[in-house]
């Protein structure tokens, strides 16, 4: 593919950057050739769950009984929402993990609601849709919170579930978080059906790491049990001189991402093989090796499935 119809496939979207970044040939599977996933991770639907929950919470159902928010958004995403037809991979069997998520989920909400932070802050943005031109190129995606804070600071916040509590140093060198900060600055939200401009420099940005709401279930030095696991923010700041800085990054990357797909015959995408064994495209990168005859590919799939072992 050349770089013009390149640029007519793949939607360029915090999405599209991260995943690059990640692995260049995952980016080609999922941008370019539209492959679907084999696979979505339980802890991922949950993720998108909490999302929501959080967007209803904070537009009017702060009081709301959070097992039946939680059930409901997961539902959704189970069952009603556009990926609703690719299979999940749960951790243990479905109705045990659905027991265990929701467990969790009402744990982290609960103490997520109790704090005086999140009671006060108003939120201005919440899964609010943007666009933003970078070098001519527009950029899409969705911010997950701005809020302006009790003692008067706008902070954009991006909500993190995953198992992993983000390093500092991660975030202050966060692409996704940059591409939020500059697109709110200088870019267009999308609220009640209109593209409003904002024109904001935020105070801070960063992660809004939901797990460190969950509490100890047994002692450990230094906690008590019922104590929380930590401070939910991870913050950091972006000034112009960052959001400049930003538009030198992003040229450099678009130049490996719109590439021609193909040299010499050869793909120019390789896979991060650190991420592999999680990877919901194995199938399809495995495949791609000619060496490889098919049927022992379907084989070793088969005798993985067999041994619950299948990716």
């Amino acid at each position: 593919m050349t770089k013009k119809e390149i640029l007519e496939t793949i939607e360029l979207r915090q999405s599209t950057l991260k995943t690059y970044l990640n692995c260049s040939l995952m980016y080609s599977y999922i941008h370019i050739h539209k492959f679907e996933p084999e696979f979505r991770y339980a802890a991922t639907v949950s993720g998108s769950a909490y999302h929501l929950v959080l967007q209803w919470m904070h537009e009017g159902e702060w009081d709301g009984d959070l097992e039946s928010l939680y059930s409901k958004a997961l539902n959704h995403y189970l069952y009603a929402s556009s990926e609703s037809h690719i299979p999940v991979r749960w951790k243990k069997d479905k109705q045990s993990d659905i027991i265990n998520l929701t467990r969790n989920a009402v744990e982290i909400l609960t103490n997520y609601r109790e704090m005086d932070c999140n009671k006060q802050a108003i939120v201005l943005f919440s899964e609010a849709k943007f666009k933003v031109k970078v070098l001519g190129y527009e950029m899409t995606g969705t911010i997950d919170q701005v809020r302006k804070n009790p003692d008067g600071t706008v902070e954009l916040i991006d909500f993190k579930s995953s198992a992993q509590r983000p390093n500092m140093y991660a975030v202050k060198n966060d692409l996704q978080l940059t591409l939020y900060s500059y697109a709110i600055r200088h870019g267009f939200l999308l609220v009640d059906g209109i593209w409003v401009k904002p024109n904001l420099l935020v105070d801070t940005v960063g992660i809004y790491f939901l797990r460190a709401h969950e509490v100890y279930k047994r002692k450990v030095p230094g906690k008590q049990i019922g104590d929380q696991k930590g401070d939910p923010f991870i913050r950091t700041t972006k000034d112009i001189q960052s959001l400049r800085a930003f538009r030198y990054e992003v040229r450099s990357l678009l130049s490996g991402m719109l590439k021609p797909a193909m040299h010499n015959g050869e793909s120019i995408y390789f896979a991060n093989t650190a991420s592999c064994s999680f990877c919901a495209y194995k199938g399809h990168c495995v495949s791609r090796n000619e060496k490889v005859p098919v049927d022992a590919i379907d084989g070793a799939h088969a005798l993985l499935a067999e041994l619950n072992m299948a990716l």
